[in-house]
């Protein structure tokens, strides 16, 4: 949503209902890197009242001026029940914004060089008749159509002939010249906590009408990074619990085990983890010796073996068993946890799923309804905010972007081809992160494409494995191993000697909720459209 300024601004003081409605498609349909300023009064040798002043760190400022005819073009001129409107409207939304510039250029350096772009909303006309004056380009013209889809109208406003990076100073410049009694602070750890809350609203709305799918005996849901798949699984494992039921909720990860686990009571009726976790200490599995420098190896061979030998003899049972990220499964293990279900009780078996995200390859393919399963999706993305959100779905094939989801706190790129250069770069980049924009240490991750990456990170710059984190620690892990957890701010570092496959890729981006910093090859950055 975008910000109001100041926040508690009456609309009802507004001139009339089309300026509301202006006003609130704006409030609604922006993100909260938006702000918006009602109702502007500028005093001087005359007095200038603009309807709307837009203002954007990224995107510059515009004004609007709102008008309720119902308009047509008739030989050059917006005519209103076929008479010519005086003023003409982008003469008048032209003429505020030539003054507004003016006076912004005047009140900061950091103004010195800005535009101000114009527009005329016209809420009560369905779309423009006629051709439109010579002097004037569509996306100055905003119809009721257009506020529903009012970001995409903004955006074109803004792009006609410039978008301004203006700055941060230069955003708290204009607040203070049009809003001189208006307190706007810049904190980004309250952005993130604030842009997180919002997400979590927009994926409670999302998932929640899909917890009663749960009626069903076999349900998969699938959606992209992002899209609520994890909050849906504990949903149903909340649902069950409260029915009474035996519950396992299983992942292949370790990290994203122990982070769902840490959202439930202990209790014997749960059982949650990552799958050798919990395979391996169900109730009738022999015990299997796991040295302390097991590595894939020893999982993909010994402890599979151990499990598919021992499984018949395993004596614990479940009335539903739901599976996260399923895709990291083997269609084998999903049929093994199925043999879990105690055939005398409802015998649910609730998958998420992610093929974008199969980085394993271990055979996972969507169950068919043909073969009794109930099938649903989930596509809007609600973890990302909208400049990462719209990166992963324009470029990797994430899911579609919420209307109205929280900006972006920091998107950006540094080019580095070698560890020497991607270490220097990542520990002045967590310098400005953490001491600069004040971002609490665990709520950033390194992520990195390789072990010797990783490793070459945590003991230069003092990082840690998830298993080591603390108050003061921030993570430094492959993407491997946090799929399915989510970060502030992530740090994405690769060297040119790594493999980056898409879908890691994918997986990586993902992590971060209110900003990203890649720093590695400029082929990746060429992936994600960054410059």
């Amino acid at each position: 949503m975008g910000i109001l300024v100041p926040s508690d601004f009456p609309l009802s003081l507004l001139g009339n209902r089309e300026e509301r409605l202006v006003v609130e498609a704006l409030r609604d349909g922006l993100t909260d890197g938006w702000l918006i300023f009602p109702d502007v009064r500028l005093t001087g040798y005359r007095d200038w009242q603009m309807d709307i002043v837009l203002a954007h760190e990224h995107e510059g400022v515009a004004v609007i001026e709102v008008k309720g005819h119902r308009v047509s073009v008739r030989n050059g001129l917006w005519c209103s029940d076929g008479r010519p409107l005086e003023p003409q409207p982008l003469d008048q939304s032209k003429g505020n914004a030539y003054e507004l510039r003016t006076r912004l250029r005047g009140c900061s350096p950091a103004l010195a060089n800005v535009h101000v772009e114009y527009g005329v909303a016209f809420p009560n006309a369905l779309e423009v008749s006629g051709d439109l004056p010579p002097d004037v380009d569509r996306s100055q013209v905003i119809t009721g159509t257009d506020l529903e889809h009012v970001r995409d109208a903004v955006d074109r406003l803004m792009h006609r002939r410039w978008s301004q990076n203006i700055g941060r100073e230069a955003i708290e410049s204009i607040a203070k010249l049009l809003r001189p009694d208006a307190e706007l602070t810049w904190d980004p750890e309250a952005h993130a906590r604030i842009a997180r809350r919002r997400l979590e609203t927009i994926c409670g709305e999302q998932t929640r009408a899909l917890e009663p799918l749960d009626a069903n005996r076999k349900v998969v849901v699938t959606g992209r990074a992002g899209s609520g798949k994890t909050r849906l699984a504990m949903g149903w494992v909340r649902r069950a619990f409260a029915r009474g039921e035996r519950v396992m909720l299983v992942c292949y990860n370790d990290p994203l085990g122990a982070s769902t686990r840490d959202q439930f009571p202990e209790d014997e009726r749960l059982v949650i983890g990552g799958f050798f976790d919990v395979a391996l200490t169900l109730g009738g599995m022999p015990e299997l010796t796991v040295p302390a420098d097991a590595g894939q190896h020893f999982w993909d061979n010994i402890a599979i073996g151990h499990l598919h030998s021992h499984w018949h003899e395993v004596t614990q049972r479940f009335d539903t068993i739901v599976i996260d990220e399923a895709q990291d499964f083997s269609p084998a293990w999903i049929a093994q946890l199925g043999q879990l279900l105690d055939p005398a009780g409802p015998r649910r078996l609730m998958m998420v799923a992610d093929e974008g995200q199969s980085v394993y390859h271990r055979g996972f393919t969507t169950p068919s309804v043909d073969d009794g399963w109930t099938r649903c999706e989930l596509v809007n993305n609600c973890r990302n905010t909208y400049s990462i959100a719209s990166m992963l779905h324009r470029c990797l094939g994430g899911a579609g972007v919420p209307i109205g989801g929280p900006e972006t706190l920091g998107l950006g790129y540094v080019e580095a081809d070698h560890a020497d250069a991607v270490t220097e770069l990542v520990g002045e980049e967590i310098d400005r992160i953490v001491d600069f924009e004040g971002h609490e240490p665990p709520r950033v991750l390194v992520a990195t494409f390789s072990t010797s990456l990783r490793d070459r990170l945590r003991e230069d710059l003092a990082l840690v494995a998830w298993e080591g984190r603390e108050p003061r620690a921030i993570v430094c892990e492959n993407v491997h191993r946090v799929k399915g957890l989510e970060f502030d701010y992530v740090i994405l570092a690769a060297t040119a000697a790594d493999t980056v496959t898409d879908a890691l890729l994918y997986v990586g981006v993902s992590r971060a909720v209110a900003g990203l910093t890649v720093i590695g090859p400029r082929d990746i950055a060429d992936r994600l459209g960054l410059e």
